[in-house]
């Protein structure tokens, strides 16, 4: 059986933040591919990038994204940081499992052992601590849903007439920030929190659709985020002793997230 100090569930930008620490003997599940999902993978807006970062591998990706000029206000690129984090954490790849499912936590002595399925099948695992940053909390789902206040879902749009559109039309539901670029908006809808994926992007479609027909010629989505952003009511919880959840997803952008990872893996 594998044996580890701790279990982080989910893989976002706060976890990559503890694997950069090198903190020993640490292990990291998600059930999806993508590191940092929270940001990445939904569009969320952000916010305070010039703020002070205490360790110097987020110092370090905040200057090659100045150099790239991607530190904008809040025109910020959150995305373009996600290779170079994807690079940087090439030498702590063992400390990551992905596409992997936890099916089972239970107490067991000074811990938990917890099982695990992957492509090659069940796995046990005994952890002295879990800590849960899954929005849903795969480890608590009852706590998940009653911890979901709302959610919403994004969508990237090229808009030739970005400024006009956002300063003329005033959706009836959701609402629009400036892109990246000059031609670029996101819009944004709130969906119900119990609703599935596919539910939340008809609700963003059917808004969109409804815009004012100058902005149809031009304006169209490029693409639609892979997940929604919740509204925690919580933001970290102790279940038991040495069980939490903790919102990897409470920062104002991703370099946030990913410092206070490193300076937890520290302490």
């Amino acid at each position: 059986m594998v044996t580890c100090d701790t279990l982080v569930i989910g893989a976002g930008c706060w976890s990559a933040g503890v694997a950069l620490s090198g903190r020993g003997s640490t292990v990291i599940v998600d059930r999806g591919a993508i590191v940092g999902a929270e940001y990445f993978d939904t569009f969320a807006p952000t916010s305070n990038w010039k703020s002070e970062l205490r360790s110097a591998e987020a110092r370090e990706l905040y200057r090659v994204l100045d150099d790239r000029t991607a530190i904008n206000g809040e025109r910020s690129d959150s995305l373009m940081l996600a290779p170079f984090l994807y690079k940087a954490l090439l030498p702590y790849t063992d400390t990551f499992r992905l596409w992997t499912e936890i099916t089972a936590i239970r107490p067991d002595g000074d811990g938990f052992t917890v099982t695990l399925f992957d492509a090659d099948g069940s796995e046990e695992l005994h952890a002295r601590r879990i800590i849960d940053t899954t929005p849903e909390c795969l480890s608590n789902p009852e706590f998940g849903r009653t911890n979901c206040r709302a959610a919403s879902l994004t969508a990237v749009a090229v808009a030739p007439n970005a400024a006009e559109m956002m300063r003329l039309w005033k959706p009836a539901v959701g609402s629009m920030r400036p892109g990246r670029t000059d031609d670029e908006l996101f819009f944004t809808v709130p969906t119900d929190p119990a609703g599935s994926w596919p539910e939340a992007r008809q609700t963003l479609l059917d808004a969109w659709n409804s815009r004012r027909e100058i902005f149809f010629k031009l304006n169209k989505i490029a693409t639609i985020a892979r997940q929604q952003v919740r509204e925690l009511a919580c933001d970290q919880y102790e279940f038991a002793p040495n069980h939490t959840f903790f919102n990897c997803a409470r920062f104002d952008n991703p370099l946030l997230a990913i410092d206070a990872g490193i300076c937890f893996g520290r302490e």
